[in-house]
């Protein structure tokens, strides 16, 4: 085979196959031709023999019909015998010049010249029978008679003796021809036999060295699959598509296992970075947290001396049930300004605080300033951090309505929207101008977030405070977005998430 890869050049599998599929059709086609050859020669002279048995027999069968039309003419003198007689006798004629057509030197044919000559022979002494017949001379036609039977039986006797010659020349065609047929049988078994070893020792040798190489890159592949790559690589002889796929398999190999060993590099390193980050992080969410106490932390007792002032003034001037009122609104306010403001309180505490924050203004103010509440008690368990809505409500009064002579009135309103729970403050004062809501929403510098606000406010937690909180509490920027014109009054929007329990709990985590 290897002589035949060199001879042919067979460097791909597809003329491999191509030749050596055309080997064996050639062959198979060389069997089958020569088999229809001696087929069609031993038809050929079965039909030969039988077409001149045919010929000698409806010979003899036009002699003898011959002979008994004119027999029962010459005793009957009957038109349809004579009709009968003339159409085979021309018949007769005809194959008799057939017969004698020619020059041989073969037996039978010089017997088949011999009974043409006595059919003519046949033929004239009948037509001489027939005219004495029609004539009435009864002795010549009695002579005729007698000698066209002698005739008839010569005819008939050659033609046997030419049947006899014809079955032994053809019985010793037969035996030859079986004896060819059996050697044709022999030659086209030896045929066949080669060609089913060869078929088999090309497909075998086809077959191993297509799928030797197979196989071994099938059982490479599962070891790659299972993590070994120190296996050794596939070397294939042949010269072909299969050569090329075991040459880009090595090759693969090679790579995959440089690039694992790259991989294991950078994950050991990214490990390290991420442990790094990891520390990094926790030292961030410590300082994160440690910022948020420290805001938290501004509250301005100047307020509580304030409130206590005008506690007392009142105790003078009304009777103990408003007093009673009033100090227990500053007891709220003071006991949920006191609490550790490190935990998150829900909505509603802080609506609650500003309720109570709303009273004690009240009786400062009077009706200078109003308050307006709607809250949607659906939301009211969201988790935010304290302090957040008083130091908005006290801007909005302070700020927004302080200046104006008239007063106004300051909307707390709590709703559900989409995903968020929203949380409006909404005062119809003097508004702020673009550039003052660019400034409070951009978060400043730590050292001007941690400075206390202005005197008389009630906290001592000023907007930017407020926003950076809410800004480290839930992570994002958007929680808060402030809406006003100059002249026109503030609304300002906080949107809380409604699902912000993993918030909590991350904050719970860092605590």
């Amino acid at each position: 085979m290897r002589f035949f890869d060199r001879l042919l050049r067979l460097n791909t599998i597809r003329r491999k196959m191509l030749v050596y599929f055309m080997i064996t059709i050639i062959l198979i086609s060389i069997v089958s031709i020569f088999t229809f050859i001696m087929s069609s020669k031993f038809m050929q002279k079965m039909e030969s023999m039988f077409v001149d048995g045919v010929a000698l027999t409806e010979l003899s069968e036009t002699v003898t019909k011959v002979n008994v039309n004119l027999n029962n003419y010459l005793s009957t003198k009957h038109s349809d015998s004579l009709n009968n007689y003339l159409r085979y006798s021309d018949e007769l004629r005809e194959k008799a010049m057939d017969m004698n057509k020619g020059l041989s030197y073969d037996n039978n044919r010089l017997l088949l010249k011999d009974i043409a000559f006595m059919i003519e022979t046949y033929l004239n002494e009948a037509d001489k029978g027939i005219a004495a017949k029609r004539g009435r001379d009864i002795d010549e036609y009695l002579t005729v008679y007698t000698t066209t039977t002698q005739l008839e039986s010569y005819i008939k006797e050659y033609i046997n003796k030419v049947n006899y010659n014809e079955f032994n020349r053809n019985t010793r065609e037969y035996l030859n021809i079986k004896n060819k047929l059996k050697f044709l049988q022999q030659i086209n078994i030896i045929l066949i036999l080669d060609i089913i070893i060869l078929s088999i020792l090309i497909i075998y040798s086809t077959t191993y060295k297509m799928t030797e190489p197979i196989i071994k890159l099938s059982h490479n592949a599962e070891e790659i699959a299972k993590g070994n790559f120190d296996i050794d690589e596939v070397i294939v002889s042949t010269d072909d598509e299969i050569k090329v796929m075991a040459v880009a398999f090595n090759k693969m190999k090679s790579n995959i296992k440089e690039y694992i060993k790259k991989l294991r590099n950078t994950a050991e390193m990214e490990a390290k970075l991420m442990d790094q980050e990891l520390q990094n992080l926790k030292m961030k969410n410590l300082l994160d947290n440690a910022e948020l106490q420290a805001l938290q932390s501004q509250i301005n007792p100047h307020f509580l001396f304030n409130t206590l002032n005008a506690g007392v003034q009142l105790a003078m001037m009304e009777g103990a049930d408003t007093t009673s009122s009033f100090l227990e609104n500053m007891s709220a306010l003071f006991r949920y300004n006191i609490k550790k403001l490190d935990n998150p309180v829900t909505l509603k505490e802080e609506i609650e605080n500003i309720k109570s924050y709303s009273e004690l203004l009240k009786v400062r103010f009077g009706d200078f300033i109003q308050f307006e509440f709607s809250v949607d008690n659906s939301i009211s368990q969201i988790f935010m951090p304290p302090l957040i809505l008083q130091p908005l409500v006290e801007n909005a009064c302070i700020h927004g309505i302080g200046d104006l002579e008239e007063g106004g009135i300051v909307r707390i309103v709590t709703r559900k929207e989409k995903e968020y729970g929203q949380i409006i403050i909404e005062d119809n004062g003097v508004g702020m101008k673009k550039d003052d809501i660019e400034k409070a929403l951009k978060v400043t510098s730590e050292s001007k977030i941690l400075q206390k606000a202005k005197k008389g406010h009630t906290t001592g937690i000023g907007l930017g405070n407020v926003i950076h909180r809410l800004h480290l509490y839930f992570g994002k920027e958007d929680v808060i977005k402030i809406i006003s014109e100059k002249g026109m009054g503030t609304k300002i929007v906080i949107n809380l998430p409604l699902e912000n329990k993993d918030i909590l709990s991350d904050r719970e985590e860092m605590r």
